[in-house]
């Protein structure tokens, strides 16, 4: 799940009890427990008016418990347009381990994800490096269609058909896979469809963003949790388990 900062200002702001009594990670636990959903929120650093360092550390017990099926990562300092597409390793390496360092701080280390996805999924080989080094050992990103192809991470095309087919790929120390469908760009019949003529790959991955959660965003989707709920149900219905990607590279390193 990309783009995700405005819940933990939130939680921070409401000082609630508990980090499922946000709504949006209160979906997200109901998912959980209906379809073992395994959920990733990759994080921004900052938005107006709050960043990573005030979010509060009264939860880190709480997220540690719940490591085992919601993890967070590194995705960008800021929601901006292309952050790292021309960012030499020093720029990277600091954004990256600032995330970092405030989700071990505030939710437990258990909790910090060893895979990501990129703001807009770009990055040069220095910027790669850098990630590498804080610790990074997958990249999703989006590879598009064998009709509308396209790349991600500076992956030439005859890789990029082969992510885009469905394979995972490792390419020096990092391994790159595809995210399949983002859910906000599509209704859910129009989701479902798409699931169905995937049905043959091993596995599939879906992303959404989350300001479209919120009713005061100019782009709302107050079918969000549908969705969501469209979308694991019918994969679980067709025999798949929902796994984080570091797990996927895991088994696939034992094979």
């Amino acid at each position: 799940m990309d783009d995700n900062i405005r819940f933990l200002k939130e939680i921070t702001e409401k000082g609630y009890q508990s980090i499922f009594e946000h709504p949006y990670l209160a979906m997200y636990r109901r998912l959980h427990e209906e379809f073992g959903l395994k959920i990733q929120l990759n994080l921004f650093y900052r938005m107006e008016n709050f960043d990573l360092s005030m979010m509060s550390a009264a939860y880190c017990k709480e997220w540690a418990e719940n490591a085992d099926w919601l993890k967070l990562s590194f995705h960008s300092q800021l929601e901006n347009v292309n952050p790292y597409e021309f960012s030499g390793y020093d720029e990277v390496y600091e954004d990256c381990k600032r995330v970092h360092e405030q989700i071990v701080r505030f939710a437990s280390p258990q909790s910090l994800a060893s895979t990501t996805t990129v703001h807009c999924c770009l990055a040069t080989k220095d910027g790669l490096c850098a990630m590498e080094d804080n610790g990074v050992k997958g990249l999703l990103g989006l590879f598009g269609t064998q009709e509308k192809p396209r790349t991600s991470y500076g992956i030439d095309e005859g890789r990029a058909a082969r992510i885009r087919s469905g394979e995972i790929l490792q390419i020096g120390n990092i391994s790159y896979a595809s995210i399949d469908i983002v859910l906000n760009c599509f209704s859910t019949e129009e989701i479902l469809q798409q699931l169905a003529r995937m049905r043959q790959r091993e596995g599939i991955r879906v992303m959404i963003h989350e300001q479209y959660f919120y009713a005061d965003y100019y782009m709302y989707q107050p079918e969000f949790e549908q969705k969501l709920r469209a979308t694991f149900g019918d994969l679980c219905e067709n025999g798949y388990q929902s796994s984080f990607f570091e797990d996927l590279m895991a088994e696939k390193m034992r094979s």
